[in-house]
Protein backbone atom coordinates (compact mmCIF):
# COMPACT_ATOMS: atom_id res chain seq x y z
CA UNK A 1 0.00 0.00 0.00
CA UNK A 2 2.75 2.47 0.73
CA UNK A 3 4.35 1.35 -1.97
CA UNK A 4 1.45 2.58 -3.97
CA UNK A 5 0.82 5.82 -2.04
CA UNK A 6 4.41 7.19 -2.87
CA UNK A 7 4.18 6.06 -6.53
CA UNK A 8 1.11 8.29 -6.54
CA UNK A 9 2.85 10.81 -5.07
CA UNK A 10 5.66 10.77 -7.27
CA UNK A 11 3.22 10.17 -10.20
CA UNK A 12 1.34 13.48 -8.94
CA UNK A 13 4.61 15.51 -9.07
CA UNK A 14 5.93 14.57 -11.62
CA UNK A 15 2.99 15.90 -13.83
CA UNK A 16 3.38 18.66 -11.91
CA UNK A 17 6.48 19.59 -13.37
CA UNK A 18 5.65 18.17 -16.60
CA UNK A 19 3.01 20.79 -16.62
CA UNK A 20 4.91 23.77 -15.22
CA UNK A 21 8.03 22.69 -17.92
CA UNK A 22 4.74 22.62 -20.84
CA UNK A 23 3.66 26.12 -19.47
CA UNK A 24 7.63 27.28 -19.43
CA UNK A 25 7.84 25.72 -22.80
CA UNK A 26 4.98 27.92 -23.92
CA UNK A 27 5.63 31.06 -22.11
CA UNK A 28 9.25 31.46 -23.48
CA UNK A 29 8.89 31.61 -27.07
CA UNK A 30 5.99 34.64 -26.34
CA UNK A 31 8.16 36.64 -24.15
CA UNK A 32 11.37 36.30 -26.66
CA UNK A 33 8.88 37.22 -29.77
CA UNK A 34 8.07 40.14 -27.77
CA UNK A 35 11.71 41.53 -27.08
CA UNK A 36 12.57 41.19 -30.09
CA UNK A 37 9.59 43.00 -31.51
CA UNK A 38 10.79 45.95 -29.14
CA UNK A 39 14.13 45.54 -30.53
CA UNK A 40 13.73 45.95 -34.03
CA UNK A 41 11.62 49.11 -33.36
CA UNK A 42 14.21 50.41 -31.18
CA UNK A 43 16.36 49.33 -34.31
CA UNK A 44 14.08 51.08 -36.91
CA UNK A 45 13.82 54.42 -34.95
CA UNK A 46 17.60 54.53 -34.67
CA UNK A 47 17.76 54.16 -38.43
CA UNK A 48 14.91 56.64 -38.94
CA UNK A 49 16.87 58.99 -37.10
CA UNK A 50 20.07 58.79 -38.49
CA UNK A 51 18.46 58.60 -41.81
CA UNK A 52 17.01 62.10 -40.88
CA UNK A 53 20.36 63.46 -39.35
CA UNK A 54 21.57 61.90 -42.93
CA UNK A 55 19.62 63.65 -45.39
CA UNK A 56 19.64 66.84 -42.99
CA UNK A 57 23.47 67.25 -43.22
CA UNK A 58 23.61 66.04 -47.06
CA UNK A 59 20.69 69.21 -47.52
CA UNK A 60 23.35 71.58 -45.64
CA UNK A 61 26.36 70.39 -47.34
CA UNK A 62 24.80 71.07 -50.77
CA UNK A 63 23.26 74.63 -49.99
CA UNK A 64 27.12 75.24 -48.46
CA UNK A 65 28.37 73.77 -52.13
CA UNK A 66 26.10 75.91 -53.87
CA UNK A 67 26.69 79.00 -51.71
CA UNK A 68 30.76 78.56 -52.18
CA UNK A 69 30.13 78.37 -55.72
CA UNK A 70 27.89 81.24 -56.08
CA UNK A 71 30.51 82.82 -53.80
CA UNK A 72 33.37 82.09 -56.01
CA UNK A 73 31.64 82.94 -59.48
CA UNK A 74 30.20 86.68 -57.90
CA UNK A 75 33.50 87.03 -56.69
CA UNK A 76 34.81 86.42 -60.47
CA UNK A 77 32.06 88.84 -62.48
CA UNK A 78 33.18 91.06 -60.13
CA UNK A 79 36.50 91.28 -60.74
CA UNK A 80 35.63 90.94 -64.98
CA UNK A 81 33.60 94.24 -64.32
CA UNK A 82 36.47 95.64 -62.96
CA UNK A 83 38.65 95.02 -66.02
CA UNK A 84 35.47 96.66 -68.06
CA UNK A 85 36.01 99.57 -66.34
CA UNK A 86 39.52 99.66 -66.43
CA UNK A 87 39.58 98.68 -70.30
CA UNK A 88 37.11 101.55 -70.56
CA UNK A 89 39.03 104.42 -68.77
CA UNK A 90 41.98 103.17 -70.86
CA UNK A 91 40.34 103.99 -73.74
CA UNK A 92 39.00 107.15 -73.41
CA UNK A 93 42.01 108.66 -71.17
CA UNK A 94 44.78 106.57 -72.51
CA UNK A 95 44.00 106.02 -76.48
CA UNK A 96 47.01 103.53 -77.96
CA UNK A 97 48.92 105.19 -80.44
CA UNK A 98 48.28 104.32 -84.17
CA UNK A 99 50.51 101.68 -84.69
CA UNK A 100 49.59 100.18 -81.26
CA UNK A 101 45.91 100.07 -82.02
CA UNK A 102 44.02 96.94 -82.19
CA UNK A 103 42.34 95.24 -85.16
CA UNK A 104 39.86 96.17 -84.85
CA UNK A 105 39.62 98.38 -81.89
CA UNK A 106 37.46 97.72 -78.63
CA UNK A 107 35.97 101.33 -79.08
CA UNK A 108 35.29 104.10 -80.93
CA UNK A 109 34.54 107.38 -80.34
CA UNK A 110 30.62 107.48 -80.16
CA UNK A 111 30.01 104.04 -80.00
CA UNK A 112 27.89 102.93 -76.90
CA UNK A 113 28.88 99.20 -76.10
CA UNK A 114 31.70 97.62 -75.96
CA UNK A 115 32.71 93.85 -75.58
CA UNK A 116 35.88 92.86 -73.05
CA UNK A 117 36.78 89.14 -73.58
CA UNK A 118 38.23 87.29 -71.15
CA UNK A 119 39.71 84.00 -70.62
CA UNK A 120 37.16 82.78 -68.06
CA UNK A 121 34.24 85.34 -69.01
CA UNK A 122 33.76 88.78 -70.32
CA UNK A 123 32.90 92.04 -69.42
CA UNK A 124 29.70 94.39 -71.09
CA UNK A 125 30.72 97.92 -71.06
CA UNK A 126 28.13 100.84 -71.81
CA UNK A 127 30.10 104.09 -72.20
CA UNK A 128 27.77 106.98 -72.62
CA UNK A 129 29.36 110.73 -72.73
CA UNK A 130 27.71 112.97 -70.43
CA UNK A 131 27.50 115.15 -73.13
CA UNK A 132 24.40 113.28 -74.12
CA UNK A 133 22.31 114.10 -71.40
CA UNK A 134 20.52 117.13 -70.24
CA UNK A 135 22.31 119.49 -67.75
CA UNK A 136 20.01 120.09 -64.54
CA UNK A 137 21.85 123.40 -64.45
CA UNK A 138 21.30 124.60 -68.06
CA UNK A 139 18.28 123.13 -69.50
CA UNK A 140 15.38 125.35 -69.25
CA UNK A 141 12.01 124.71 -67.94
CA UNK A 142 10.30 123.19 -71.51
CA UNK A 143 13.26 121.05 -72.52
CA UNK A 144 13.17 119.77 -68.86
CA UNK A 145 9.01 119.37 -69.60
CA UNK A 146 9.46 117.80 -72.69
CA UNK A 147 12.15 114.87 -71.24
CA UNK A 148 9.87 113.98 -68.49
CA UNK A 149 6.49 113.34 -70.85
CA UNK A 150 8.64 111.26 -73.10
CA UNK A 151 9.79 108.96 -69.87
CA UNK A 152 6.09 108.70 -69.17
CA UNK A 153 4.71 111.74 -67.14
CA UNK A 154 1.50 113.65 -67.72
CA UNK A 155 1.41 116.55 -69.48
CA UNK A 156 0.65 118.58 -66.73
CA UNK A 157 3.03 117.03 -64.15
CA UNK A 158 6.05 117.21 -66.39
CA UNK A 159 5.01 121.01 -65.99
CA UNK A 160 4.95 120.90 -62.47
CA UNK A 161 8.06 119.02 -62.10
CA UNK A 162 10.25 121.47 -64.25
CA UNK A 163 8.89 124.62 -62.38
CA UNK A 164 10.20 122.70 -59.09
CA UNK A 165 13.33 121.88 -60.66
CA UNK A 166 14.06 125.82 -61.73
CA UNK A 167 12.75 127.08 -58.63
CA UNK A 168 15.29 124.92 -56.95
CA UNK A 169 18.30 126.20 -58.89
CA UNK A 170 17.40 129.78 -59.10
CA UNK A 171 18.88 132.43 -56.35
CA UNK A 172 16.07 133.33 -53.90
CA UNK A 173 13.35 136.72 -53.89
CA UNK A 174 11.69 135.67 -57.70
CA UNK A 175 8.43 137.19 -57.78
CA UNK A 176 7.00 134.54 -59.76
CA UNK A 177 4.11 133.25 -57.72
CA UNK A 178 5.04 129.43 -58.57
CA UNK A 179 8.35 129.98 -57.02
CA UNK A 180 6.57 131.49 -53.85
CA UNK A 181 3.83 129.03 -53.54
CA UNK A 182 7.05 126.42 -53.41
CA UNK A 183 9.15 128.48 -50.83
CA UNK A 184 5.74 128.14 -48.59
CA UNK A 185 5.68 124.23 -49.43
CA UNK A 186 9.37 124.01 -48.39
CA UNK A 187 8.95 125.64 -45.33
CA UNK A 188 6.01 123.81 -44.14
CA UNK A 189 7.76 120.42 -45.10
CA UNK A 190 10.86 121.67 -42.40
CA UNK A 191 13.65 122.19 -45.17
CA UNK A 192 14.46 124.89 -47.31
CA UNK A 193 15.53 124.73 -51.32
CA UNK A 194 19.20 125.28 -52.38
CA UNK A 195 18.29 128.01 -54.31
CA UNK A 196 21.54 127.24 -56.41
CA UNK A 197 23.35 124.76 -58.81
CA UNK A 198 22.39 120.98 -58.50
CA UNK A 199 25.40 119.28 -57.09
CA UNK A 200 24.14 115.98 -58.44
CA UNK A 201 21.92 114.09 -59.61
CA UNK A 202 20.19 112.46 -56.64
CA UNK A 203 19.53 115.84 -55.10
CA UNK A 204 17.16 116.05 -57.25
CA UNK A 205 14.78 113.87 -54.73
CA UNK A 206 14.54 116.45 -52.54
CA UNK A 207 12.69 118.43 -55.09
CA UNK A 208 8.80 118.58 -54.93
CA UNK A 209 7.31 116.63 -56.77
CA UNK A 210 10.19 114.17 -57.56
CA UNK A 211 9.84 110.47 -56.53
CA UNK A 212 12.09 107.43 -56.67
CA UNK A 213 10.33 106.10 -59.04
CA UNK A 214 9.94 108.72 -61.62
CA UNK A 215 14.33 109.24 -60.92
CA UNK A 216 15.08 105.73 -61.43
CA UNK A 217 12.25 104.00 -62.67
CA UNK A 218 10.35 100.79 -62.04
CA UNK A 219 10.20 97.33 -62.79
CA UNK A 220 6.68 95.58 -63.11
CA UNK A 221 5.90 92.07 -63.71
CA UNK A 222 3.26 89.69 -65.47
CA UNK A 223 2.49 86.23 -66.65
CA UNK A 224 2.39 87.16 -70.15
CA UNK A 225 5.12 89.98 -70.74
CA UNK A 226 7.50 88.65 -68.07
CA UNK A 227 9.49 91.76 -66.08
CA UNK A 228 8.91 95.11 -68.16
CA UNK A 229 11.23 97.95 -66.49
CA UNK A 230 10.10 101.35 -67.01
CA UNK A 231 13.41 103.52 -66.84
CA UNK A 232 13.59 106.95 -64.81
CA UNK A 233 15.00 110.16 -65.68
CA UNK A 234 18.06 109.97 -63.88
CA UNK A 235 19.70 108.11 -67.04
CA UNK A 236 19.01 111.35 -68.96
CA UNK A 237 20.42 113.75 -66.44
CA UNK A 238 23.55 115.32 -65.37
CA UNK A 239 25.55 118.01 -64.25
CA UNK A 240 28.96 117.50 -65.79
CA UNK A 241 27.66 118.68 -69.33
CA UNK A 242 27.56 122.87 -68.54
CA UNK A 243 25.94 123.17 -71.59
CA UNK A 244 22.59 123.34 -73.40
CA UNK A 245 23.61 121.40 -76.28
CA UNK A 246 23.02 117.44 -76.57
CA UNK A 247 25.04 114.72 -78.45
CA UNK A 248 23.49 113.63 -80.57
CA UNK A 249 25.53 110.19 -81.14
CA UNK A 250 24.74 109.63 -77.36
CA UNK A 251 21.35 111.10 -76.33
CA UNK A 252 18.62 108.87 -75.79
CA UNK A 253 15.73 108.79 -77.81
CA UNK A 254 14.01 110.51 -74.50
CA UNK A 255 16.92 113.36 -74.20
CA UNK A 256 16.44 113.64 -78.06
CA UNK A 257 12.76 114.55 -77.81
CA UNK A 258 13.28 117.26 -75.63
CA UNK A 259 14.92 118.84 -78.04
CA UNK A 260 12.99 121.70 -79.84
CA UNK A 261 11.31 120.50 -83.18
CA UNK A 262 12.44 116.71 -82.73
CA UNK A 263 9.86 114.30 -82.99
CA UNK A 264 9.52 110.52 -82.82
CA UNK A 265 10.56 109.47 -85.98
CA UNK A 266 13.52 111.04 -86.37
CA UNK A 267 15.16 110.66 -82.73
CA UNK A 268 14.34 106.76 -83.23
CA UNK A 269 15.73 107.01 -86.51
CA UNK A 270 19.04 108.81 -85.51
CA UNK A 271 19.37 106.40 -82.48
CA UNK A 272 19.10 103.18 -85.39
CA UNK A 273 21.78 104.79 -87.47
CA UNK A 274 24.21 105.84 -85.33
CA UNK A 275 24.89 102.19 -84.44
CA UNK A 276 26.62 102.01 -88.05
CA UNK A 277 28.59 104.81 -87.08
CA UNK A 278 28.61 108.17 -85.35
CA UNK A 279 26.92 111.10 -87.10
CA UNK A 280 29.68 113.76 -88.09
CA UNK A 281 27.63 116.66 -88.38
CA UNK A 282 24.22 118.15 -89.02
CA UNK A 283 24.56 117.56 -93.03
CA UNK A 284 26.10 113.80 -91.87
CA UNK A 285 22.50 113.47 -90.50
CA UNK A 286 20.62 115.14 -93.82
CA UNK A 287 22.42 112.59 -96.48
CA UNK A 288 22.23 109.39 -94.25
CA UNK A 289 18.60 109.71 -92.84
CA UNK A 290 17.09 111.75 -95.82
CA UNK A 291 15.62 114.17 -93.47
CA UNK A 292 16.27 117.37 -92.85
CA UNK A 293 16.99 118.76 -88.98
CA UNK A 294 14.33 121.59 -88.03
CA UNK A 295 15.62 124.77 -87.49
CA UNK A 296 14.63 125.44 -84.12
CA UNK A 297 16.64 122.01 -82.96
CA UNK A 298 19.89 123.29 -84.39
CA UNK A 299 21.22 125.13 -81.61
CA UNK A 300 20.49 122.66 -79.18
CA UNK A 301 22.44 119.56 -81.12
CA UNK A 302 26.57 118.91 -80.80
CA UNK A 303 28.59 115.97 -82.65
CA UNK A 304 32.03 116.30 -80.44
CA UNK A 305 32.75 114.42 -77.20
CA UNK A 306 33.03 116.04 -73.69
CA UNK A 307 35.12 114.79 -70.96
CA UNK A 308 33.45 113.03 -68.45
CA UNK A 309 31.99 109.29 -69.14
CA UNK A 310 29.63 107.19 -67.07
CA UNK A 311 30.89 103.53 -67.27
CA UNK A 312 28.70 100.69 -66.96
CA UNK A 313 30.15 97.48 -66.95
CA UNK A 314 28.66 93.94 -66.19
CA UNK A 315 31.12 90.88 -65.45
CA UNK A 316 30.10 87.50 -66.65
CA UNK A 317 31.61 84.27 -66.17
CA UNK A 318 31.46 81.02 -69.01
CA UNK A 319 28.70 78.79 -67.84
CA UNK A 320 27.35 80.49 -65.08
CA UNK A 321 24.41 82.79 -64.37
CA UNK A 322 26.00 84.93 -61.99
CA UNK A 323 26.93 88.13 -62.89
CA UNK A 324 28.22 92.01 -61.24
CA UNK A 325 27.52 95.31 -62.28
CA UNK A 326 30.09 97.93 -61.28
CA UNK A 327 29.29 102.10 -62.40
CA UNK A 328 32.03 104.87 -62.64
CA UNK A 329 31.69 108.18 -63.64
CA UNK A 330 34.52 109.11 -65.04
CA UNK A 331 36.76 112.39 -66.10
CA UNK A 332 39.35 112.09 -68.77
CA UNK A 333 41.72 115.04 -68.33
CA UNK A 334 44.81 115.45 -66.80
CA UNK A 335 44.83 115.23 -62.36
CA UNK A 336 48.68 115.43 -61.65
CA UNK A 337 50.57 112.73 -62.96
CA UNK A 338 47.07 111.02 -64.08
CA UNK A 339 44.63 111.22 -67.41
CA UNK A 340 42.13 110.12 -65.88
CA UNK A 341 39.73 111.08 -62.14
CA UNK A 342 36.99 109.00 -60.41
CA UNK A 343 34.80 110.66 -59.63
CA UNK A 344 31.42 108.27 -58.55
CA UNK A 345 31.65 105.08 -58.12
CA UNK A 346 28.72 102.14 -57.36
CA UNK A 347 29.13 98.73 -56.63
CA UNK A 348 26.82 95.74 -57.44
CA UNK A 349 24.12 98.22 -59.41
CA UNK A 350 20.75 96.97 -60.24
CA UNK A 351 20.14 98.60 -63.48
Amino acid sequence: MKAESDDRVIGESGQRELRESIARSWDLPVSRSRTAGVALLAVMSAVSVMLMVALAFSGSVQIETRSAIYRKEATQAYALALGGVQAAILEIAYPPAEDQKEKPPLWERGQLLMQVPYAHGAALVEMANETGKLDLNVADRKQLARLFEARGLEKEQAEHLAVAIDHWRTPPGSDDEEFKALDDYYRDAGYRPAHGQFASVEELLRVRGMSRDILYGTAEYSRENGIHYQYGVSQDLTTFSKAVQVNVNYASEAVLLSVPGVVEDLARRIVEERRHRPFESLDDITKRLALSVPDEAVPFLRFNDGKTYTIVSVGTVNGSRVHRTVKALVQAQPQGPAMHRIIAWYDDVTE
